[in-house]
C-alpha cells in the first residue's frame, strides 16, 4: 500500500549549473552604524512624553556631496516661492523652530517652510518625502525644488531624477 507520484519530465527541477567564482573575496562594508544613537531614540520612544527636539539638535544632516554634473537651475514652479528653493529659511525663524520642536530636521523644515509657509500638512508631507529621498541617496540640490513641483510626491521626483541622469 502506498502512493506513487510521477512528475512529468517538463516539470522536473534540475540542479543549477556550477559557475566559476568571479570574485574570490567579498568586499566588506565601510558603513559605520551608530547603534548608541539608535538606543537613545528607542529609549526616548518608550517615554510617555518623548522630546524629539533634542535629537534634531544633536544630529544634523550632513551637507550633500558636490555634484559632478551641475544642471542649469530651473525656475521654481511650486506653490509659493518668494526666493529660490535652494536657499533655506532663516535658522532663527520661529516657524522653523516650531516644526523642529516636533522632531523634524532643520534642513528639510527650512525648505518646507520656504515652499508652504505655516501649512502643517504640507510641511510634514514635504519633510517625510525629503528624508525618504535622502535615505535613498538622492542628495541633489534639486530635490526640494522637485518636491515642490511634484506636490511632495517622491515617486515622481525619483522618476524625474533618474530620467535626467
Amino acid at each position: 500500500m502506498g502512493i506513487q507520484v510521477v512528475i512529468k519530465p517538463e516539470y522536473r527541477i534540475t540542479p543549477p549549473p556550477q559557475l566559476a567564482p568571479q570574485m574570490v573575496e567579498v568586499p566588506r562594508s565601510t558603513f559605520n552604524f551608530d547603534f548608541e544613537y539608535e538606543r537613545k531614540i528607542l529609549a526616548e520612544a518608550e517615554k510617555e512624553n518623548p522630546n524629539w527636539g533634542k535629537f534634531v539638535i544633536e544630529r544634523q544632516t550632513p551637507p550633500p556631496p558636490p555634484q559632478q554634473q551641475q544642471q542649469p537651475p530651473q525656475p521654481p514652479r511650486g506653490p509659493r516661492h518668494s526666493t529660490s528653493t535652494t536657499s533655506m529659511a532663516t535658522p532663527g525663524d520661529p516657524l522653523v523652530e516650531k516644526y523642529m520642536s516636533m522632531g523634524l530636521g532643520r534642513e528639510a523644515v527650512s525648505f518646507a517652510v520656504l515652499n508652504y509657509g505655516d501649512n502643517p500638512t504640507k510641511v510634514k508631507e514635504f519633510v517625510k518625502a525629503y528624508n525618504a529621498l535622502h535615505e535613498m541617496g538622492f542628495t541633489s540640490r534639486n530635490v526640494p525644488e522637485l518636491l515642490a513641483m511634484h506636490d511632495n510626491d517622491p515617486d515622481k521626483v525619483i522618476q524625474h531624477l533618474l530620467s535626467t541622469t
